[in-house]
């Protein structure tokens, strides 16, 4: 069936869907048509062209819509072109580009994680390791990142999360495994988490000692 040209129609954004015989259509910017018009036969190599346009296209919109609502990682953008099933060759491209533009930078965006979330949700190295390597950032990024995580920043932290949920109150053994717990599962070093602990039930027996007074 030869690929002829059914319609022509101009979409927004300065776009054009063209639409062959066969039921295929591309939707490419208007200054790429090269004055196509309907009725035109199209060669095989000329529809793989339109092809791989639509698909560029298709592809960094979606990424750059992405990008524009938060930061991303590379391999979250490689994902969702493969997803939409963009060709690899295409993928790459539009990965490449979009680092060159520094839309995409995994380094900086390793960074940015590690302070937020320390900042915020009062995070460990463990966890913060686990959460960059699910994102697809390269080892060596997220270990230069948590080089800022050093023992006496953690000891702040962890300290922190002690006040939130203990305060000055009264101190025994069951709260102090329950907040061992909760260092754990935010990720903090082992060694953090011991010693908070120990801090803590050093603390117990003095509350101990004042009660029996």
């Amino acid at each position: 069936m030869p690929n002829r040209i059914e319609e022509v129609k101009p979409r927004p954004r300065d776009r054009v869907t063209i639409r062959l015989s066969g039921g295929r259509f591309f939707t490419i910017p208007d200054e790429q048509t090269g004055g196509l018009s309907i009725g035109d036969t199209l060669s095989e190599e000329m529809v793989e062209r339109l092809d791989r346009m639509d698909q560029y296209f298709r592809g960094r919109d979606k990424a750059m819509t992405m990008i524009a609502r938060r930061a991303r990682t590379r391999d979250e953008v490689r994902r969702m072109l493969d997803a939409m099933e963009i060709s690899e060759p295409v993928r790459d491209g539009i990965i490449v580009e979009l680092e060159e533009l520094d839309l995409i930078n995994d380094e900086r965006f390793a960074l940015e994680f590690v302070r937020l979330k320390a900042d915020v949700r009062h995070l460990g190295p463990h966890r913060l390791r686990h959460d960059l390597g699910k994102l697809g950032i390269r080892r060596e990024y997220i270990e230069s990142a948590l080089l800022a995580l050093d023992s006496e920043q953690q000891q702040s932290m962890a300290w922190l999360l002690v006040e939130r949920k203990l305060g000055t109150g009264r101190v025994d053994e069951r709260s102090v495994r329950r907040i061992a717990g909760l260092l754990s599962r935010k990720g903090f070093d082992y060694e953090v988490v011991n010693r908070v602990a120990y801090e803590l039930l050093q603390r117990a027996g003095r509350d101990s000692s004042a009660e029996e007074i």
